[in-house]
């Protein structure tokens, strides 16, 4: 991009190949997680992209005295708005012909938040332990266009009253302020408060700045400098570097990182460098220029709007319908839809919108688009007062429909007692321990483990008082209670089990009962090395003067939601009853041989769950035809009475 005398913003090919990469990265990323591990980063190299141009805009006209608030949003809406609406609508139809009353309401929710641009808080509110997965959120990837969104509302404001041609100094110390202060509130709260830093502006806002600020260098007539006496020598070598900042980003960072964090840095500065190195440097003309490149960049808007929802919506068609499509023919399926609608949304919707160049033209245009978009946020509403529209489906399928998060947030104690990924142990409330009633002697029985240990507290409250003892419970989602055990999915693990051991020590509780995902405990270790740990573990508490420790088993686990598995039977045999057992056949493999025998080698009590739920051939999974008799609320989770049914058959062998 060479400078010129009124600053005019040229064509540049290679930032369209670099939103290619941007927009494939995040497409592989949900595709194949597993190779393409930060392909999530994709997004912050949009937020680079976007501060870059969208300032450009700005300061060409701010400079020439053209610049109008209301002409800017209206290229906006002609910009964002003809795609938007498309995957809205979309996103509408389908919800009501796929998701379930409680799932569509959810997604109404969701198509509020995407129309008036502020789905990022959105999935901020509904994040959380009993959230739906991903997967399953069709408009989940809309997060990053409420960010951009919002700054569009506030740079345009800081450009107008800071922007001044002839002094050098003021806006960069406005945008440097800026940036400082969000990267700031970004690494201070991202491990405490990481789904707040992850999608909240006031954490990602340094990245768009970022952009601007590159930005405002070339405008400022700094880059004739820039190129005559750096890039002429080093542009190759810094669009090769920033080249391999993203490659890094894309398959060395994880979802288990602290991200954004300091993890931002390599795709936001890697970006920049690959912007900087200009269209003479040899990633830029030979990489980021070539055909296909482009072409992915120029349909890479519609296509990151239109890969995610028909992902999500045929995973939910998996799990709540069982329509048993392999996902990796989902995956192809999504790419054989998601491209052609792509090209397709630019061809004859986007590129016509942008050759319009009247002026009363375009802004009834911005008007009709900010309408049609209006009406879809307006759906949204609908469904949310409806419910979700229940007369769609028959009565009984609707009946075991159920948003279970707000019950069992409350029976679990849920981020007092049950701590969420991003707590820490001083989080457990003093109500995690039953205070002493009376003079008489209560023994006392301490929970300790994940969220199946989590689970079973409602039942255990619900016998408690027959047998006359205490309860405490110090609970963490995905931590099982072994003492040494660390890995990346929950870096404080470590700290809260050895918190809970100091616990057990200081209250010398007469049982200890321990539960966890033993089934699948952590698949990267060594079984062996994890059952070592488990035993130094009760070892521990048997050192500790704990004279009765409990292990509890495995719960089954089965290959889908268990009310998705009861709906998928009424589905196909709509004149039957709902099934109150399922066969064994729908678990997956199950083996707790070396649980058992660790267990009974440090001198604690195994106490088996599937065997007390199952016989030979199927297992319980309802008392009756309704949402409140379903024993298993997802693929491996008690409900309260699934909770109290479990302890009614192992309360005996807790307490002896």
């Amino acid at each position: 991009m060479k400078p010129s005398s009124n600053k005019t913003i040229s064509y540049r090919s290679d930032i369209d190949g670099l939103r290619a990469i941007a927009v494939l990265s995040v497409i592989a990323f949900h595709v194949a997680p597993g190779v393409f591990r930060g392909g999530f980063v994709g997004v912050d190299i949009f937020f680079v992209i976007s501060g870059f141009l969208i300032s450009s805009i700005i300061y060409k006209e701010l400079n020439s005295g053209t610049f109008s608030i209301v002409e800017f949003y209206v290229r906006r809406i002609r910009r964002i708005f003809p795609a938007l609406f498309l995957v809205l609508f979309f996103v509408c139809v389908a919800g009501w012909v796929i998701l379930l009353p409680s799932d569509f309401v959810i997604l109404g929710k969701q198509i509020l938040g995407g129309s008036t641009f502020v789905a990022n808080f959105v999935f901020w509110w509904q994040s959380g332990y009993f959230s739906p997965e991903a997967a399953l959120k069709p408009l989940l990837h809309l997060w990053s266009l409420g960010v951009e969104e919002q700054y569009y509302l506030i740079f345009p404001l800081i450009c107008v009253v800071f922007y001044r041609p002839k002094s050098r100094w003021i806006l960069p110390a406005v945008f440097l302020a800026i940036t400082a202060v969000s990267m700031f509130l970004n690494v201070v709260f991202v491990s405490n408060y990481s789904t707040a830093t992850y999608f909240l502006p006031f954490s990602r806002l340094w990245e768009l700045f970022f952009g601007a600020g590159l930005s405002l260098f070339f405008q400022r007539n700094l880059q004739a400098r820039w190129e005559s006496k750096l890039l002429a020598k080093w542009h190759h070598g810094i669009g090769l570097l920033g080249l391999a900042l993203l490659i890094v980003s894309v398959f060395y960072i994880n979802q288990y990182d602290a991200f954004p964090g300091w993890w931002a840095l390599l795709p936001t500065i890697g970006s920049a460098l690959v912007i900087a190195a200009g269209q003479s440097s040899w990633v830029n003309r030979y990489v980021l220029s070539c055909r296909p490149a482009v072409f992915v960049g120029l349909i890479s808007y519609p296509l990151y709007l239109w890969h995610w929802p028909i992902l999500s919506f045929m995973r939910i068609a998996n799990a709540v319908w069982g329509v048993g499509i392999p996902h990796y023919q989902q995956d192809i399926a999504m790419i054989i839809l998601a491209f052609p609608l792509a090209y397709l949304t630019y061809r004859f919707i986007e590129l016509p919108i942008r050759h319009v160049k009247q002026r009363e033209q375009r802004r009834k245009g911005a008007l009709w688009l900010l309408g049609c978009v209006s009406l879809t946020g307006t759906f949204g509403v609908i469904v949310i007062m409806m419910g979700g529209f229940p007369n769609r489906l028959p009565s009984a399928i609707v009946a075991l429909d159920h948003n279970y998060a707000t019950t069992l947030s409350h029976s679990w104690r849920d981020g007092t007692c049950f701590l969420s990924p991003d707590q820490l142990a001083v989080s457990f409330s003093d109500n995690c321990l039953d205070p002493a009633e009376g003079s008489a002697v209560q023994p006392l029985v301490l929970l300790w483990g994940d969220s199946h240990a989590a689970d079973l507290f409602p039942g255990f409250r619900a016998l408690q008082h027959q047998s006359g003892v205490r309860l405490a419970q110090y609970t963490a989602s995905s931590c099982a209670p072994i003492i040494g055990l660390q890995f990346p999915e929950r870096p404080a693990c470590l700290s809260i089990n050895n918190a809970v051991l100091d616990r057990v020590r200081n209250l010398k509780p007469d049982v200890v009962v321990l539960s966890a995902l033993w089934n699948y405990l952590y698949p990267d270790h060594d079984p062996a090395i994890n059952a070592d740990k488990l035993l130094q573990t009760i070892r521990l508490l048997k050192a500790a003067g704990i004279r009765r420790v409990v292990v509890i088993g495995s719960a089954p686990i089965w290959i889908r939601p268990v009310p998705f598995l009861l709906i998928s039977e009424l589905h196909r045999n709509p004149n039957s009853p709902v099934p109150h057992r399922l066969s064994r056949g729908l678990l997956e493999v199950h083996d707790d041989t070396l649980l058992k025998a660790t267990a009974q080698k440090a001198g604690a009590i195994y106490v088996p769950v599937i065997e007390n739920l199952c016989d030979q051939t199927s297992c319980v999974v309802t008392t009756g035809q309704g949402w409140k008799d379903v024993v298993t609320y997802d693929q491996m989770h008690f409900t309260d009475l699934g909770s109290i049914l479990v302890a009614q058959r192992i309360w005996a062998s807790i307490i002896n």
